[in-house]
């Protein structure tokens, strides 16, 4: 009897151990899936900026419009969205860099170990004239 209640109490100290770190690590997994979401969009927005910038006549603004709609539109903060645009022309190609500052619901636990600033999320797309 006093066996089976040490094993018990041996299993319940494991979990309390445990269950911190595992806890710790889901967090983390689910703040890395939403910063490969954000990478994700922000991939598309320059690469439909970057198109833009291949139409005669393009503008930086223009290209800037375009990739800040995308991210308004997925939710972004847009007053977080960096964008560097560079329109193209005859056998230059259109440049646009996407930067985004990353916050998550879990910066109270991350935010610390990233100096409290985010994490920085940035795409770039060249396509040719």
């Amino acid at each position: 009897m006093a066996s089976a209640f040490r094993m018990r109490g041996q299993a319940v100290l494991e979990l309390a151990l445990l269950a911190p770190l595992l806890v710790f690590v889901v967090v983390g997994l689910v703040h890395l899936g939403w910063a490969l979401n954000v990478h994700q969009v922000l991939t598309n927005a320059a690469r439909e900026g970057a198109r833009v910038g291949t139409r005669a006549g393009a503008t930086a603004a223009a290209m800037r419009a375009v990739v800040l709609d995308i991210c308004q539109d997925a939710g972004l903060n847009t007053a977080d969205v960096t964008v560097e645009a560079t329109p193209g022309a005859p056998n230059v190609p259109s440049t646009v860099t996407v930067s985004y500052a990353f916050h998550s619901p879990f910066d109270t636990l991350f935010g610390h170990l990233f100096g409290g600033q985010g994490v920085i999320v940035r795409a770039q797309c060249v396509m040719k004239y």
